[in-house]
């Protein structure tokens, strides 16, 4: 198969097109022939090295988390999905597989979910890593509820634009921050508070929007962008920050400062282990139009050097998506 593959860490130009064997499943694995590939901060960080500390780098070493496709074949004891369906996954890249930015890749079964006919491969490319990431920020760890104040820090990326439509719809008051060109889309998605960072003090519009403090705050930026967060949860509330891997600050000192005054501090990173029925579900949000798809910019896979380029550079609305292959179209 071909593939974009890495040689060595570094900056997008150690990219390069090459042709690499291509895998078989294992029992209880599904290989995917991949349509179109989703692209996430984690890969650029992944591309430069930052993810050694949780996983080895064997060369050639293909990056990719999220894949949308077709099934190409089942190992032993697979029964939710047979060869031809329409499937989306993060990939066993998390676990120290090769990644999806290849004509194939392979995910174990329970991280294989079933693609809604509504859905092109692009837009279900978009959902696994940034959607997952969201949820269980909000739910599985965080523990958001009906009726709470919850702000995103972040709202209009690719995890934010997610996490503000979640909460919504889970009947939390929702804030946001964002930069002035994103502040009306933040609106479109019911964001009841948009609060533009590079006019307003966040802190001063957070006080005046929740006076007696956030019940729930998601980070999805970075500690240097919000230096004084936890002063804006009430005791009791819950911070939760999506590590970047770059800029997390201090996190054994931030979960004690948050202890002293009460409040349940999260670093949340996504588990993609048995995630297929969380990804259907959010799917099935989807098709029934209770959340929208952030905007997707899609890129030939070729093109991976120009994604990154844009994705590294920040403040990017809404997916990045690589089509790798003409499956019905991406």
């Amino acid at each position: 198969m071909f593939a974009m593959i890495i040689e060595e860490t570094g900056g997008p130009e150690v990219f390069r097109y090459a042709e690499v064997d291509t895998p078989a499943p294992e029992s209880g694995q599904v290989l995917i022939r991949v349509a179109c590939a989703g692209v996430n901060p984690a890969d650029w960080k992944n591309r430069q090295g930052h993810l050694a500390q949780f996983r080895p780098y064997v060369f050639p070493y293909i990056i990719g988390f999220d894949a949308a496709g077709v099934v190409a074949a089942v190992g032993e004891g697979v029964q939710n999905c047979k060869v031809g369906d329409r499937v989306f996954t993060p990939t066993n890249h998390g676990q120290g597989g090769q990644g999806s930015y290849a004509e194939y890749t392979i995910a174990s079964a329970d991280r294989v979910a079933h693609i809604p006919p509504s859905l092109s491969f692009a837009e279900a490319a978009a959902l696994p890593v940034a959607a997952l990431t969201a949820w269980q920020g909000l739910f599985d760890r965080g523990g958001l509820q009906s009726g709470q104040a919850a702000m995103i820090h972040g709202g209009s990326g690719g995890v934010g634009s997610f996490a503000v439509q979640f909460a919504a719809h889970a009947g939390a008051r929702v804030a946001a921050t964002c930069s002035t060109p994103n502040v009306d889309y933040l609106r479109s998605l019911g964001v009841e508070r948009v609060i533009d960072y590079r006019s307003e003090d966040i802190e001063a519009a957070v006080r005046q929007w929740a006076p007696d403090g956030l019940d729930y705050l998601m980070d999805a930026v970075g500690v240097s962008t919000l230096p004084r967060g936890l002063d804006l949860v009430r005791a009791g509330g819950t911070f939760v920050s999506i590590p970047t891997l770059v800029d997390d600050g201090d996190i054994t000192a931030a979960i004690a400062a948050a202890q002293d005054k009460g409040v349940n501090r999260e670093f949340s990173i996504m588990d993609d282990n048995a995630c297929a029925t969380t990804l259907e579900e959010i799917a099935g949000l989807l098709q029934r139009g209770a959340i929208s798809l952030p905007p997707i910019k899609e890129y030939d896979l070729r093109d991976v050097v120009a994604a990154h380029e844009v994705l590294q550079r920040g403040h990017n609305r809404g997916k990045l998506v690589l089509c790798v292959a003409d499956i019905d179209a991406c």
